[in-house]
């Protein structure tokens, strides 16, 4: 996954990076940013989600995100 295709997916779904962040479960903002700018690469797991997502409806991938971040850990 290249920089520009993790931005471009982000972007299509209308989320901040920080918003985004606490959606894939990362640490933080900086570490979303990390991967976004190429310092950092995200894992196979959020790499095959972010290809899930991207492949949908923008509506379908929304209302996933939405029940997706219903799961949290508490």
């Amino acid at each position: 996954m290249n920089i520009g295709e993790l931005k471009r997916i982000r972007e299509k779904l209308g989320y901040e990076r920080e918003e985004f962040a606490k959606i894939l479960c990362l640490s933080s903002y900086r570490a979303y940013s990390n991967i976004e700018n190429g310092f950092r690469k995200p894992s196979k797991l959020t790499i095959r989600l972010l290809r899930y997502l991207d492949s949908i409806s923008t509506k379908r991938a929304l209302d996933f995100l939405k029940d997706f971040s219903s799961h949290d850990i508490k």
